[in-house]
């Protein structure tokens, strides 16, 4: 479907979702997807659907090259992580408004990114790159408590805590039995989570939301609560840091999702994203503060929209991540009595009878879950928790599984995670 004379921006992956609001926006839309990813219902939706690996920048920004001297682009974009990469590539090289290469890199390399904040004076928080027990050992020593994370990667995957010189060893030995080679040690930042999802118009940055977490010992997130119940003082000092950090990053359209940790010394950033938020805090926001970030999203693109200033909350909402024992799932019970409750907005079952439920490693690991509204973001997070708990999910135990999973099991883009050069990157 073509629309005469309209503008075309090219979608780098996402889901036929997002292919609607770019139409609705008046957009001409190609699609650049994966051949065994791709959903054919978008392909109603786009006048151009090209199959290829969209993870790859050099091929996607050849490619839209391409394209466009056939009939101009004017926006490449991707609301989804794998695909930022690409469309930044592509943006840069063909010189088009939007976030550039260099930009995502920075972002998607979290030694980068502190090295960044550190030179710009916008943050102090320590950060190395480490290989074996003696470099987290030495970093502890001088630090104290620490995280270990892949240098790129998201989802939590492989994210560790020594919480002193003890631990060190079997963090060490952890990290070598799981493939992580190269890593980058963080100093532990202790206190309450939050994210902030926010919208750049031209460079004025707009926060939306603000979202609490709730979190596993392994850093996996397991709940998101909005509004957040940040007090005054939290959130303008919030607002300061985050947008200090996006203008030296260099993010000046689009949506993004930041995670901070409001310690006893005042927030600090974890890391940032030129996306909009997972785990579906895009549809909190939405039902919490009426705006949709998508939506939002191809109406600056398409001229459409001026900068808006966040709403006030309408009530409150609550996601809740369903887990399980590992090993392999007999039954899914209480599932049909909770979708019916009418304060449940969506409840996203994971797995089913047959599947295998893995030790929770990285967001990927949660078996489902569920969003609710209440009246307030209490109420929600009671509600979310008291329902979550009706749904059982029953295993047994799986003895056909032995040796722990390595990074390269799990992640589909391992090379990205264990700190070697991503593709199309400089070291």
């Amino acid at each position: 479907m073509t629309y005469e004379n309209a503008p075309r921006i090219a979608v780098i992956g996402g889901q036929v979702a997002a292919l609607k609001k770019a139409r609705e926006a008046g957009f001409d839309i190609v699609w650049v997807h994966g051949p065994h990813e791709l959903d054919p219902s978008g392909l109603e939706w786009v006048a151009e659907a090209h199959l290829t690996d969209y993870r790859d920048p050099q091929a996607v920004a050849d490619l839209l090259a391409a394209v466009h001297r056939h009939r101009p682009l004017v926006r490449v974009v991707s609301i989804i992580e794998d695909g930022l990469e690409s469309a930044a590539a592509a943006t840069t090289a063909l010189g088009l408004p939007g976030t550039g290469l260099d930009t995502v890199r920075v972002l998607q390399d979290k030694l980068a990114f502190r090295e960044l904040l550190a030179e710009r004076g916008i943050e102090g928080v320590a950060a190395r790159l480490g290989h074996d027990e003696a470099d987290i050992r030495a970093f502890v020593d001088e630090f104290g408590p620490a995280v270990i994370k892949p240098r790129y990667g998201s989802g939590s995957l492989g994210v560790r805590l020594v919480q002193g010189p003890d631990a060190v060893p079997e963090v060490a030995a952890w990290a070598a039995e799981f493939g992580l080679h190269t890593f980058v040690m963080e100093q532990y930042l202790q206190g309450p989570e939050f994210s902030v999802e926010a919208f750049s118009f031209a460079g004025e940055h707009v926060v939306v939301a603000y979202t609490a977490k709730e979190k596993l010992d392994s850093f996996v997130e397991v709940g998101h609560v909005q509004p957040a119940g940040l007090d005054k003082d939290a959130t303008a000092r919030i607002d300061s840091l985050v947008t200090r950090m996006l203008d030296a990053v260099g993010v000046k359209d689009g949506p993004s999702h930041t995670e901070v940790i409001l310690t006893s010394d005042g927030p600090r950033l974890v890391e940032s994203h030129n996306r909009r938020g997972g785990d579906r805090i895009t549809d909190l926001t939405r039902e919490v503060y009426g705006t949709d970030i998508d939506a939002l999203g191809f109406l600056w693109y398409a001229d459409r929209t001026a900068p808006i200033a966040p709403g006030p909350a309408r009530g409150g909402g609550a996601i809740r991540f369903l887990t399980a024992e590992p090993g392999i799932v007999e039954s899914v019970t209480g599932a049909d009595e909770v979708r019916a409750d009418p304060r449940v907005v969506a409840l996203q079952l994971s797995v089913a009878p047959g599947d295998t439920v893995a030790p929770i490693a990285w967001s990927y690991d949660r078996s489902g879950l569920l969003i609710v509204r209440g009246e307030s973001a209490d109420e929600a997070r009671a509600l979310a928790h008291e329902l979550a708990a009706r749904i059982t999910i029953k295993t047994r135990p799986d003895t056909a599984s032995g040796a722990p999973r390595s990074i390269a099991a799990v992640a589909p883009r391992p090379e990205r995670l264990i700190g070697t050069t991503p593709s199309g990157a400089g070291a």
